[in-house]
């Protein structure tokens, strides 16, 4: 037999490898650096930002300076994470002496604009929202010797978990795996490599005051920041410039024994905005519980038969095995119908839990998924009102009416919090985490049996502890509306309460938040709106309402697609100038930047993040450019196998 020549056989091997590779699961991230760009070069030479921490607000200046060191104009493109919850409302440009502030438009109408701006060689950027917590920053025409400085403004309301908050300031991007299906743009931007280092900077200036004294303030991920404890309610912490290969994390603590709450105000131009903030005490005690009521909704379906039944049978055991003597519970099957256990809430007793097993035990899986018509049966079962509810999904969602099931919950899930409960090897997650979204929760998804158990107790955690049940807010002489939730969750002891929406009239009066306890005794928290009224000097409240508004509208927008609900994103971006997935900043320079060449098109290479190996973006699966390439390596691959 002829021999094969080497460069044939290695092409061979490596096409094998990646044929192999396209088979496994899970495939690994694989990505290409293109081009013969220099990857020492770099348009982006320094990140800073000035961050103002009050309470649970965080305010953000993040300036980013590009400059041309060489002799060709450039168009450069910047891809850079934020924190999910940022809201960006504003952006300026500095050419130097020229500061050019951006506008809002709709996203189609901004990329105009910039592309026009490069036709005519006017220098121009222009700020998008690839995801909500990835932009993607482009620069038209920077000239040789040019310093461009784009300042970006946003905001963000700081959640707690476990009573601890967390401020991140995201500096490094992953290498994102796209899968099969058809990748985002940014998930194609080139990587230095695992030994390259960027010469671009990043550092930060902080300041966090809080309404209550801090009980711990920590910058975990950066040993080198300096932490200057000014007052017992106040500190700064400085970072000098560093590489941006990891995120920038603040971790500090509020919450006390007993539930901390907080009321603030802004008194804008025709438009009034509060939030209040409701904290869970750190330790919960049982008597602390509310009796609680849970309705299990169980897919029953032929697509459930086999594993997925058999591990949703599992798991419904294991939970309905925590329950307490007081609480009551339900269960309703459905399929192509639905089956209720009782009409009435049954109490968790020994003998009512092996009746529901026995109900559960008996499917094997059959007939079509109406979610639809299970969850409006579930919903329309009687509960007292003083009682914690809570329904628990369990199904492997394959259904192809996703927009009515999100309506459903969003219109009718008045009073009780929903966790959805993902069971099977190929679980339809954008129903599952669609409803997690809509209602304000965690998703959970169990593949396999091996997941049970930590899945069980994962669960549990989160659907267990309400500490506060059947919450109203009530204003007395204080008028309020277009409040973000929509429906107030209970309170639990695991996540906090926060509530933003607008006022009208005179700022004063009170606002009551009341709910019953454990004990079942209702609690009274009162807020005197006179005395959070000395300060309404709380300018991001009208964003971050906007923010929240869009947060939930834009989730809702995605999963159904419905064009008015997306014309009304728009709309809240145009009017508080608030970056969305459907609107863009754009800031045009209009004098004219002649260039003797066509500028050269730069895509910033990004840092890997700390601690991750080169192999994470080592090359994209490579695509042959011609059939008769293909057929060599199909060709070459059955020489080898015949030898």
């Amino acid at each position: 037999m002829k021999t094969i020549p080497p460069t044939l056989l290695a092409l061979a091997f490596a096409m094998g490898n990646i044929c192999n590779a396209a088979d496994a699961e899970p495939l690994s991230p694989y990505f290409e650096i293109r081009g013969e760009q220099r990857t020492d070069v770099f348009p982006l030479k320094e990140t800073h930002a000035e961050v103002a921490i009050s309470g649970t607000i965080a305010q953000v200046i993040l300036t980013q300076t590009y400059t041309n060191d060489g002799e060709a104009a450039i168009d450069a493109t910047y891809i850079f994470p934020a924190s999910t919850g940022a809201a960006v409302n504003g952006m300026t440009m500095t050419i130097g002496d020229r500061v050019l502030t951006a506008k809002i438009d709709r996203k189609e109408e901004a990329r105009k604009t910039f592309e026009k701006a490069k036709d005519e060689n006017k220098s121009a950027s222009l700020l998008s929202q690839q995801r909500p917590n990835v932009f993607q920053m482009e620069v038209a025409r920077i000239m040789p010797g040019d310093e461009v400085k784009l300042t970006l403004r946003y905001s963000e309301l700081l959640v707690p978990t476990d009573g601890q908050y967390e401020f991140v300031l995201p500096t490094a991007i992953g290498p994102r795996y796209a899968g099969g299906g058809q990748a985002e743009s940014f998930t194609e931007n080139p990587f230095l490599g695992e030994n390259e280092a960027t010469v671009a900077k990043f550092s930060v200036d902080l300041a966090v005051g809080t309404p209550l004294p801090l009980q711990g303030l920590a910058c975990p991920s950066h040993g080198a920041a300096a932490i200057d404890f000014q007052a017992e309610d106040r500190a700064t912490i400085k970072l000098a410039p560093a590489a941006p290969d990891r995120d920038f994390i603040v971790r500090y603590r509020l919450a006390q024994e007993k539930i901390a709450s907080g009321l603030l105000l802004h008194e804008g131009e025709g438009e009034n905005f509060f939030v209040l903030q409701v904290e869970p005490p750190q330790e919960v005690r049982e008597r602390d519980i509310p009796d609680r009521d849970y309705v299990f909704l169980i897919d029953v379906s032929g697509s459930m038969g086999g594993f997925p039944i058999n591990l949703a049978k599992k798991l419904f055991r294991d939970l309905i095995g925590g329950l307490r003597p007081t609480d009551t519970f339900n269960v309703v099957l459905f399929s192509g119908a639905s089956e209720v256990l009782s009409p009435q809430p049954l109490a968790a007793t020994e003998g009512n839990i092996e009746k529901a097993v026995a109900l559960l035990s008996r499917e094997n899986g059959g007939g079509g998924t109406e979610l639809g018509a299970g969850l409006s049966t579930a919903l329309a079962l009687p509960t007292d009102k003083d009682v914690s509810r809570s329904l628990i999904l369990i199904t492997d969602g394959f259904i192809s009416a996703e927009a009515e099931v999100f309506e459903l919950i969003r219109n009718g899930a008045k009073g009780t919090n929903i966790f959805p409960l993902g069971v099977g090897s190929s679980v339809n997650r954008h129903l599952i985490e669609g409803l997690a979204h809509i209602a304000g929760n965690d998703s959970f998804v169990v593949t396999h049996s091996g997941e049970t158990k930590d899945a069980v107790e994962r669960f549990r955690a989160a659907v267990s502890s309400p500490v506060l049940t059947g919450i109203t807010v009530t204003g007395e002489g204080f008028k309020t509306s277009e409040h973000q939730p929509r429906k107030l969750p209970d309170l639990f002891a695991n996540r906090p309460l926060t509530l933003i929406g607008k006022w009208e009239g005179e700022p004063r009066g009170t606002i009551t938040l009341s709910g019953i306890t454990g004990e079942g005794k209702t609690v009274e928290k009162t807020f005197d709106v006179a005395e959070a009224a000395k300060d309404m000097a709380n300018p991001s409240l009208p964003t971050l309402w906007a923010r929240e508004t869009v947060r939930s509208l834009a989730d809702y927008a995605e999963l159904t697609g419905k064009p008015e609900v997306i014309e009304e994103v728009t709309e809240i971006g145009l009017k508080y100038e608030l970056l969305t997935p459907y609107t863009s900043f754009v800031a045009v320079d209009e004098l004219p930047r002649e260039s003797p060449e066509a500028p050269v098109s730069v895509t910033q290479a990004l840092p890997l993040p700390s601690g991750v190996g080169g192999g994470a973006a080592g090359g994209s699966v490579p695509e042959p450019d011609t059939f008769i390439l293909i057929a060599l390596v199909m060709i070459t691959t059955t020489l080898l196998r015949i030898r």
